[in-house]
């Protein structure tokens, strides 16, 4: 029987940007960085040295494999390993994007953002 994705939960937003990545692409370390800026411009960067840390959790709790590197993958001197989201880290990215949605859709954060909008 599977993990409940909901346990996961609250994703921590460098942890979701990761998971949001992979869940649509392979990809090697470098590769994450990059698309995470063009994916989330407007959240602080993700650096290399957080994002081992987060693979090598990421990897241990099963949200994440690795796998082969794609066939039109640079071939050179360096190794780079792959990552994809798992089914369970796919379904986590899910129910933490759904917990999002239905969070910023409440009254009291429309109220809020009413507010605010007012202030300016």
């Amino acid at each position: 029987m599977g993990r409940n994705p909901t346990k996961f939960l609250p994703l921590a937003p460098l942890d979701f940007q990761v998971l949001t990545i992979l869940g649509t692409r392979d990809l090697h370390g470098y590769g994450i960085v990059q698309a995470a800026q063009e994916a989330f411009p407007e959240q602080p960067p993700l650096d290399i040295g957080s994002l081992y840390r987060i693979i090598s959790r990421m990897l241990d709790e099963r949200l994440i494999r690795e796998v082969a590197a794609p066939r039109d993958s640079p071939n050179d001197r360096r190794t780079r390993r792959y990552y994809s989201a798992t089914e369970l880290g796919r379904g986590v990215v899910r129910a933490e994007a759904t917990r999002l949605r239905a969070l910023l859709a409440s009254p009291a954060t429309l109220s809020l953002l009413s507010l605010l909008e007012a202030d300016r």
